[in-house]
């Protein structure tokens, strides 16, 4: 089809885009305007339509969003035409053509953004062949993925280095979130009725932990609902419905995850997580078949179970069901249902806004765009960093978990704008230390918390650190790739981020504060999931990355930010990596155990240490 078919296509589809919601309902002609018709606007009002083919409601400013991304990735294969590229072909970079398990889609020139039009032609987003899939399939990561760094450090690494070899365990590693089989098919064998002591235990483990987290459900109520459990435990719980599934289901999920929580210290919960996990399966069709706020719970409930287990589940479905779910739900933006209730309202708030961290934050370590686009969101947070002031603890430490959903949010607005486009948009200096500087504004507003030490306000130490690794990525990627050469281009002007350095050593601090913390302690019972295992091996190769390019020497090291840095100049102090090499794999190590199909983790960086350190030993950088 040609450039004009095209365009004439998308008119077609703008003009047969439904009535929408509002005027059918007030039987008011609407007109096909985006991002909302004319009315919609006037009325101040979410302009919404129903597809039958989704069988959802949808906003327009969605449609809108799509067309918006389309058009500038027709614009992008114009240009990439014009330099006589093929527009769908995938090639190995210049800067990759010695790592025959990665391919990289061309990259056409990038679009115009506030500022300025950058032009870039590298590409970090790679394509894995999965090769003990069935069948063998291509699994893509984006350039924001651990998976994607890794890539440009062993390149890095054996252009520089020489050859670096990784054992057979590495080739058989796990590189998704999918179950490889049902869960549940292996179920645990039947077990004596847990008791109601127990089960409080593990409500109390769930209530200062995962649910300050992520406030799913009503604890209170779900804590009545414990009889319920215990009146049906160990019969045919297939064959429960309606309000006594969703209640027997809720309690089962809640022991499960705390249970899973606990097998840190007690491995014996590891089996107690499996049996409250296969009983709630037998209600999951029930819990999860209609359209209602106790479905999109049982997701969200499964979602959280999955990151413990990720072969128990597929979170990538789940999250999907969920977001959709959400939306249908209008849980996305603001009803001002007059007759709603606060204790409604904070409720709605909570699980969107932990939905959208749990979606965006498993999307942005695989680099995969958002189900729940930032255009069509206008739901408030479930609580404000203003509101701190003579709280209990569990509040305030809820409403530190609410403020690390505006820090997810800020993040997603850098990952639109560095990771998405269709070309790696090479932003100049000023772009990165304005955006540090709104992660720093936010890390301010907790000044007169620091001494405060719960889930809420470890979550936010962490965030802050790892949205520093994460912003300066792309410079990484690209200072790896620019001196994986002998020479330097004549117009290299790449640089190596300091701060990003020394974020990345206290996001490995942190996670071995967490992983050597008592079993009574906030420390000991922060939750360990897979996404902690992701992490921790981005701060593990965004140190390696440091470390290399030290030894190369040829770019600068920059600051962005003299409140991070001080008055630091010149190299960066590498004192202290030996012990931080250790602490990492041994990081590594353990999470490989739990996770087992991550062990292609500790196997990279042990072998890109064995081959790094030494070498920085006797350059006298370390």
């Amino acid at each position: 089809m040609d450039d004009e078919a095209t365009t004439i296509s998308e008119a077609d589809l703008t003009r047969l885009l439904p009535t929408c919601q509002r005027c059918r309902r007030l039987r008011r002609k609407c007109d096909t305007q985006l991002p909302a018709c004319r009315l919609c606007q006037k009325g101040k009002a979410e302009c919404t339509f129903f597809d039958h083919a989704l069988q959802q409601t949808l906003p327009r400013s969605y449609v809108h969003s799509l067309l918006t991304r389309l058009s500038r990735l027709r614009a992008a294969q114009v240009a990439a035409n014009g330099n006589n590229e093929p527009p769908s072909a995938f090639r190995y970079p210049h800067h990759a053509r010695n790592l025959s398990t990665a391919t990289v889609s061309t990259i056409p020139e990038p679009s115009t953004n506030g500022w300025g039009t950058h032009t870039s032609e590298l590409s970090f987003d790679k394509h894995f062949i999965l090769r003990n899939a069935n069948p063998t399939c291509w699994q893509f990561f984006g350039s924001s993925s651990a998976y994607s760094l890794a890539i440009e450090v062993i390149v890095h690494a054996q252009a520089r280095l020489g050859q670096i070899t990784f054992p057979d365990t590495y080739q058989q590693g796990e590189f998704w979130l999918v179950s490889h089989r049902n869960a549940g098919e292996e179920s645990p064998h039947p077990r004596l009725t847990p008791s109601r002591e127990e089960i409080e235990m593990l409500f109390t483990l769930y209530s200062s932990t995962t649910n300050l987290m992520m406030s799913v459900v009503d604890l209170n109520e779900v804590h009545a609902e414990i009889s319920v459990y215990l009146q049906y435990q160990g019969s045919n719980n297939h064959m429960l419905s309606g309000p006594e599934a969703h209640q027997f289901f809720r309690v089962s999920m809640v022991c499960a995850i705390a249970a899973a929580n606990k097998a840190r210290h007690r491995p014996e919960y590891v089996n107690e997580s499996m049996a409250y996990y296969a009983e709630a399966l037998q209600c999951v069709e029930e819990v999860t078949s209609d359209v209602s706020v106790e479905s999109l719970q049982a997701l969200l409930l499964l979602t959280l179970f999955a990151l413990f287990y990720p072969r128990r589940g597929d979170i990538w479905k789940l999250l999907d069901f969920a977001c959709r779910l959400g939306v249908e739900l209008n849980y996305h933006s603001e009803t001002n249902d007059e007759f709603e209730s606060e204790k409604d309202r904070r409720s709605r708030r909570a699980i969107f806004w932990g939905l959208y961290t749990i979606e965006r934050t498993i999307g942005q370590h695989f680099g995969r765009p958002a189900d729940l686009t930032e255009e069509i969101i206008t739901a408030e947070y479930p609580a404000s960093i203003h509101d701190a002031a003579g709280n209990d603890p569990a509040s305030l430490q809820f409403i530190l978990s609410s403020h690390y959903y505006r820090l997810t949010y800020m993040r997603s607005e850098i990952f639109r704008d560095l990771y998405m486009p269709a070309a790696a948009p090479n932003l100049p200096r000023g772009w990165y230390e304005q955006r540090l500087d709104h992660i720093l504004a936010w890390r301010r507003e907790l000044h007169y918390l620091d001494n405060v030490l719960g889930v809420g306000s470890m979550t936010c130490e962490m965030g802050f650190d790892s949205s520093v690794c994460f912003l300066f990525q792309p410079l990484l990627l690209r200072a790896l790739a620019s001196t994986k050469e002998p020479m330097l281009a004549h117009d290299c002007a790449d640089i190596i981020p300091r701060e990003s350095y020394h974020s990345a050593c206290k996001v490995i601090d942190f996670y071995n504060k967490l992983l050597h913390g008592a079993e009574d302690s906030p420390y000991g019972q922060y939750p360990i999931t897979v996404i902690s295992a992701h992490y921790i091996y981005q701060a593990a190769l965004t140190i390696m990355s440091h470390c290399l390019l030290a030894i190369d020497g040829r770019l600068p090291v920059v600051n962005f930010s003299n409140e991070m840095s001080g008055n630091a100049e010149g190299p960066i102090d590498f004192r202290g990596i030996a012990e931080i090499s250790e602490t990492t794999l041994a990081l590594l190590d353990s999470l490989g155990k739990k996770f087992a199909g991550m062990v292609g983790m500790y196997d990279i960086c042990k072998n890109l240490h064995d081959k790094v350190l030494p070498v920085m030993m006797r350059s006298g950088l370390a």
